[in-house]
């Protein structure tokens, strides 16, 4: 072999080791997860604070199945349990902001619902106006925070120079949405009169939120 060949092997040799050290060193993708399932990228420097083992199990089948609904809400501050609360409120907002843009999605399901029920056309625009009116009160309920429709899964922190980021993620939850019902009376009469004239209020509402599975994607941008 000549002197030539040997040397471009050299060089192919120490790039390919050099190419692999700049890869060893490059820090990984850090993720809340649950036994080993990542349910959602958090930056590489964040200190995990808080996840809620009691849900874990049911959060880790919806990021199986593909069902994982959760918003993430943030506050600066100095990492006090205040700023969490701030962090969680801002989730709930994020969920009501992503149900305000989807008031025409809700109206044209529940019309899709209503086309198999004999009622006049003025009936069924009625009953769909009933029912975005009952919607729009679950958004503010939701944008209020002070109820519950979702649960705090996980919250986490970073430090950016004097400045502490606190995270929380929201884990949007169907069955708990009938709590946040039961705490509006109006509501819910609206909702059980629906029912009956063949509007299922919640099966649109969970079929907008899905939506916030594209929307909101695991991996933050």
């Amino acid at each position: 072999m000549d002197n030539a060949l040997t040397w471009v092997l050299v060089g192919v040799l120490v790039a390919a080791v050099v190419v692999g050290g700049i890869f060893l060193l490059m820090p990984k993708d850090k993720y809340i997860e649950v036994d080993g399932v990542k349910v959602w990228k958090i930056p590489n420097d964040a200190e995990i604070i808080f996840v809620d083992q009691s849900k874990a199990s049911s959060v880790k089948t919806l990021v199986q199945k593909g069902q994982l609904i959760a918003f993430e809400g943030e506050a600066q501050g100095l990492g006090t349990t205040q700023d969490r609360e701030k962090a969680k409120i801002r989730a709930y907002q994020k969920i009501a902001e992503f149900l305000n843009a989807k008031v025409t999605t809700f109206a044209q399901l529940v019309e899709g619902q209503l086309q198999n029920v004999q009622v006049s056309g003025s009936k069924k625009q009625e009953l769909v106006s009933a029912s975005v009116d009952a919607y729009k009160r679950v958004t503010e309920l939701f944008a209020e925070g002070r109820v519950s429709g979702a649960y705090e899964f996980a919250a986490w922190k970073v430090r950016r120079d004097n400045l502490v980021y606190t995270y929380v993620l929201l884990v949007y939850d169907p069955a708990q949405i009938l709590k946040l019902i039961e705490v509006d009376a109006l509501v819910k009469q609206k909702i059980d009169e629906l029912g009956k004239q063949g509007v299922n209020f919640f099966e649109n509402l969970n079929a907008v939120l899905q939506e916030a599975t594209k929307g909101t994607p695991m991996e933050r941008k």
